[in-house]
């Protein structure tokens, strides 16, 4: 008999640019080994049923009405043998889960992968996300590191967090396509230096960065192109920007969000990838960049040195150094091609320690070994 948990994610739609596609193909792996019945708060039923015995869309904009939708079929699942319930990013989610878990017993593990405490939010705000953090029965973070911050910050016993890294599918990216054929094909220059930075286009995720990089950059050398992928609340501004500038005019194009289904064209088309963020949990671009073998330019944030490679580590830079980003950028595009082979062998290789397969083991051993107390189905 399969274990059962409810699945609890925040959105689904198809085709949506964010990692919440690769939930899908997680699903479709773990529920060869556990019965899942997923709930999606918000967007539409995916195609085919991912291996679940039941999804359920709240689909609501009222905020009232979604929340006892939620309530229904949170207790429909608990009533149904569902004792484990796996909350993706949700505080609404991971909080009615919890109440039901102590009412009629059950266990929640809440998933929030990132470095909140880096930012200042309102003292209701900041509350209610502590009382969360201490109201589930278990926080699954991505790795060892940030459990511990968590704890740290969030003063939440070091056993009550678990670590289960993100997942990628390494097939999907490690395809060679013709490189030049492919540039045509994204209106990329062919004969230039591709740096592509993919991510949501905010503070956060260092976009206000790429401007004054591509234009330190381009005084020393005049071979490269930026390409940006992503939206953002930054876009507007920086799309402003770049256009006024007649060095940046033709020495960056942005390409607002591109389904994650695509994206490994632009990481296969690219030199390096660049991602100077404030804050980051586990980033996922990092293992798609890994996957396609493309050397990356990072800050060193959140588990990103703990990802990568050990000799890639040179890479990585301290958040708002311009210039520390410029000369690793400069010195990244300046390598051979026998070191470029060397890189992209490391990085393939480090990027199958997280493939689908691997990681949804332990997915699946999370509710085997967790602790605490799981009720009688």
């Amino acid at each position: 008999m399969k274990h059962k948990i409810c699945y609890v994610l925040p959105e689904y739609k198809e085709g949506l640019a964010t990692h919440f596609s690769y939930i899908e193909r997680l699903l479709c792996e773990a529920t060869k080994e556990l019965e899942v019945f997923l709930i999606i708060e918000k967007g539409n039923v995916p195609r085919g049923n991912l291996g679940c015995v039941k999804i359920k869309t709240i689909g609501s904009s009222n905020f009232l009405l979604r929340s006892i939708k939620l309530k229904f079929w949170l207790l429909y699942a608990r009533f149904y043998g569902y004792c484990d319930f796996y909350v993706h990013y949700s505080f609404l989610s991971a909080i009615t889960a919890s109440f039901i878990a102590k009412i009629f017993g059950g266990r929640v593990f809440y998933w929030n992968c990132g470095e909140p405490w880096k930012y200042k939010r309102s003292f209701l705000r900041e509350r209610f996300e502590r009382w969360t953090y201490r109201l589930v029965t278990f926080v699954v973070t991505g790795t060892d590191h940030l459990a511990g911050e968590y704890a740290k910050h969030y003063d939440i016993p070091r056993e009550k967090i678990l670590a289960m890294p993100n997942w990628i599918d390494v097939e999907r990216f490690e395809e060679e396509p013709n490189k030049r054929e492919l540039r045509k094909e994204l209106e990329l220059p062919v004969d230039k230096k591709i740096i592509l930075f993919a991510h949501r286009l905010s503070l956060r995720k260092g976009s206000r960065m790429i401007l004054p990089a591509a234009r330190d950059l381009l005084s020393v050398r005049n071979d490269i192109f930026f390409a940006v992928v992503g939206t953002g609340p930054d876009e507007e501004k920086l799309r402003a920007r770049a256009q006024g500038s007649e060095s940046l005019r033709h020495a960056i194009h942005f390409f607002g969000a591109v389904p994650n289904r695509e994206i490994q064209k632009y990481f296969a088309a690219s030199d390096v990838f660049f991602m100077p963020s404030q804050e980051e949990g586990f980033p996922r671009v990092v293992l798609e960049a890994m996957a396609s073998g493309v050397p990356i330019v990072a800050s060193d944030v959140g588990s990103v040195s703990e990802i990568i490679p050990v000799s890639m580590k040179p890479f990585i830079v301290h958040p708002n150094d311009t210039s520390g980003f410029v000369r690793t950028l400069n010195m990244v595009l300046s390598q051979n091609s026998e070191q470029r082979q060397k890189q992209q062998k490391e990085l393939r290789e480090r990027a199958r320690e997280f493939a689908t397969g691997t990681v949804v083991k332990r997915f699946v051993k999370l509710f085997e070994h967790a602790g605490g107390k799981p009720c009688r189905q």
